[in-house]
């Protein structure tokens, strides 16, 4: 598999991750409610995820940048992250 697809795939599965605790946040399962830290979690995780990527393939020189990183890790996690924080919250969030 291509490394591209394995930074990609590393940042939809850590994007996925991110929703998930932005949804907790937002619908308050930890007793509170609060969207800019559901935001900074997201935030925070992204650039986690990015430094791994670049720990993980440093010796790959075709990664190297920041527009690699944004096309392949960015975009992905950032569209993930907010399409499935969205449908969460709305499926979970709303009263039935």
């Amino acid at each position: 598999m291509d490394n591209t697809v394995k930074v990609t795939s590393i940042h939809l599965i850590f994007a996925i991750v991110a929703a998930l605790l932005s949804s907790a946040l937002t619908i308050g399962w930890f007793g509170f409610t609060n969207p800019v830290i559901a935001a900074l979690v997201g935030i925070v995780l992204l650039y986690i995820t990015g430094q791994l990527c670049n720990k993980i393939f440093a010796d790959d020189e075709e990664l190297k940048g920041f527009t690699k990183w944004l096309w392949d890790g960015i975009v992905p996690f950032i569209f993930c992250w907010f399409l499935v924080w969205t449908l969460l919250f709305n499926y979970l969030g709303l009263p039935h």
